[in-house]
This record gives structure tokens, C-alpha cells and sequence, in this order.
């Protein structure tokens, strides 16, 4: 069986535990080269940009011992369709079903990164074009963030709050809040900085302007998630009572629903909430708490400087953990 990685729901809460722990393992070591995946080779589809995700997949992948082959479809390679049925007379020039197929037959694993289309909801929710792409690899298929999700950066996340942390989530407040950014973003950061806390046990609020709720079986999974491991969720638009207590604020932007069906509407939505950015003022409320963020950020915009900037902003750590939880996410496909 074709061992695909994914999102973490699909996986045991036991998988995530242990890839956590190898995350660690590796952040601790003093040595970085290891060359357990000696012989291997991974390739990775870029459909959209990317710094971390690549630089440390790379390096991760050649840490192991392993080789990459780094691909930007449409820029070097062919443009690639991915529905089925389609009539290509258009701009794609190659399906995914023969290009896959192909990588398939030169590499060990093939990593992914897809964003979400901002312009189909359905299809974007249900991971569509990623799901095109696993039923076209013969190899496993890596997630380096889809539509929805982002696991790479989940593990990455989770193992800074362990680092602060350790097991003593429970009763620490986790607050994901929403802020202002010039564009429409996709919902996969949030959604996975959410299930990760939900998983960790903390007690997590969603704060964000009216019209910018994440989605609603997002929210119902992440809902259970945290009650089972101790934890609650909460929403709530009252900026100060949220922020009031927190341990740990995680900034992020992201697209209202409205983004899909009126973009217009959808972007005068977000127009008028500029002043959602994160200051200095608004961590003063929360209990000294750490500051995340996934990282590009729109400094002065989405976040002041003296934020970011603050002793306890734990985006360098975030950003560090990028490599050691892409070596355990290796480690995992590749069953080593």
C-alpha cells in the first residue's frame, strides 16, 4: 500500500505523537547529517511559490541522504491539466496523469504544493486537484500544502509549542487571530495551526471580524479534536476579551467564504477591516505570550515590527522546525 502523506485527520493520533517525537529527536541532534534514506531520491511539484517549504525539504531530503528533484510547473516544465475528461486545446499542454506517471517512475516520493483556486469553494474543500495528483502518483505523494491544509508546517508548529511548553497544553490559551492583508489568502495555515492546537489540548479561540469564519466541518472537527484531548474551541469578533489571557497568539490572514462566489464583496469585507492588525497593545492583554506566525507576514500590515520583532516571536523557532519536521515527515513515508 502506497504510503501517501497527506493531512494528520487521516492519519492516528499515535503517527502524529511519533513524528513528533523524531522532530524533536532531530532538533535536538548535533549531528544533521544521516543517511538512513541513502539511495533514495525525492521529487517536488511546485504549482505556487514557496521559501521555507522548499528550502527545507530540500535540505531535509539531503540530511537523510537522499536526492531532490525540484520542478515549477510551467516555468521550465510543461503547464499541466489535472481534470479528467479535459480537452486540451487550451494553455496545458501535459495532464498530470502522464507527468505523474512519469516522476513516478524516476523518484521514491513526490512532494506537492498546490494552492487553493480562491474560486471554487466545493472543489477547494474537497482537495480536488490534490486528489487528481494521488490517483496519477504510482509513488507517495507529500503534501507541501494544498487547498486546506499544510501538515508540513502543523508538525513544525506543534513541535515549537511542545518546546515551550512541553505536554502542559491543557488549560493555556491558544488564540488564532485573524488580520488584515491586502489579498485574499487561502484557509490551510489556519486550519492547521487550529487542529494543531486542538490536538496539543489547548483551550483555543478563533478570533475574526463577522464574515471570516473558517469553515464549518473545519471548525466541527477541530471542536471534537480539542474537547478529546482536553481542550475547548471558541469564536468570537471581541478583540480585547480574546486576547485577554492568552499564551500564545497566532497571527494569520485568510479569505472570507465571500472570496469564492463575490470576490468584490469579499475584498470591501476586508477593506474595512484594516485596523486588524496585530500591535504591541494587543499582546499586552494576553499573559507575556509567545507570537506565531507561518511566515511570509506582511510586516506593518498584518503585524507591527515590534511583534515580530519581540523576544518571545517564536517565527525563527516556527521557521527552524520546518527542517526537522520535514526529516520526520521523510522518515514516516519512507518507513525508515
Amino acid at each position: 500500500m502506497t504510503r501517501h502523506f497527506v493531512d494528520w485527520r487521516q492519519l492516528p493520533l499515535s503517527d502524529w505523537t511519533a513524528c513528533l517525537e523524531r522532530a524533536q529527536v532531530h532538533a535536538s541532534a548535533r549531528e544533521r547529517l544521516d543517511q538512513r534514506a541513502a539511495g533514495r531520491a525525492l521529487g517536488m511539484v511546485f504549482f505556487n511559490p514557496s521559501l521555507r517549504t522548499r528550502a527545507s525539504m530540500e535540505l531535509a531530503a539531503a540530511e537523510l541522504g537522499a536526492r531532490c528533484l525540484t520542478l515549477n510547473p510551467g516555468q521550465g516544465t510543461w503547464s499541466f491539466e489535472w481534470r479528467d475528461g479535459a480537452v486540451m486545446d487550451g494553455a496545458f499542454v501535459e495532464h498530470v496523469r502522464d507527468a505523474f506517471g512519469v516522476l513516478s517512475s524516476y523518484v521514491d516520493a513526490i512532494g506537492v504544493r498546490v494552492f487553493a483556486s480562491l474560486k471554487n469553494y466545493a472543489e477547494d474543500r474537497d482537495e480536488a486537484v490534490f486528489s487528481a495528483l494521488l490517483r496519477a502518483s504510482r509513488v507517495p505523494l507529500i503534501n507541501l500544502e494544498s487547498a486546506f491544509w499544510h501538515p508540513c508546517q502543523a508538525l513544525a508548529d506543534g513541535l515549537a509549542l511542545q518546546q515551550q511548553f512541553g505536554a502542559q497544553c491543557q488549560q493555556k490559551k491558544f488564540v488564532l487571530a485573524w488580520c488584515y492583508h491586502p489579498k485574499a489568502l487561502p484557509m490551510a495555515v489556519p486550519n492547521s495551526a487550529l487542529t494543531t492546537a486542538a490536538r496539543m489540548g489547548f483551550d483555543i479561540t478563533v478570533l475574526r471580524p463577522e464574515g471570516f469564519d473558517l469553515d464549518a466541518q473545519v471548525m466541527d472537527y477541530s471542536r471534537e479534536l480539542a474537547h478529546a484531548q482536553g481542550g475547548s474551541l471558541r469564536i468570537s469578533s471581541d478583540r480585547d476579551a480574546s486576547l485577554a489571557g492568552a499564551n500564545v497568539v497566532y497571527a494569520k490572514a485568510w479569505g472570507g467564504v465571500g472570496a469564492y462566489d463575490d470576490p468584490a464583496r469579499e475584498q470591501a469585507a476586508r477593506e474595512a477591516q484594516r485596523s486588524w492588525r496585530l500591535s504591541t497593545r494587543d499582546l499586552a492583554l494576553g499573559d507575556d505570550p509567545y507570537f506565531m506566525h507561518c511566515l511570509p507576514v506582511r510586516r506593518n500590515v498584518e503585524v507591527d515590527d515590534a511583534v515580530i520583532d519581540a523576544p518571545r516571536s517564536l517565527t525563527q523557532a516556527q521557521a527552524m522546525n520546518r527542517l526537522h519536521a520535514q526529516k520526520a515527515i521523510l522518515e514516516w513515508v519512507w518507513q525508515l
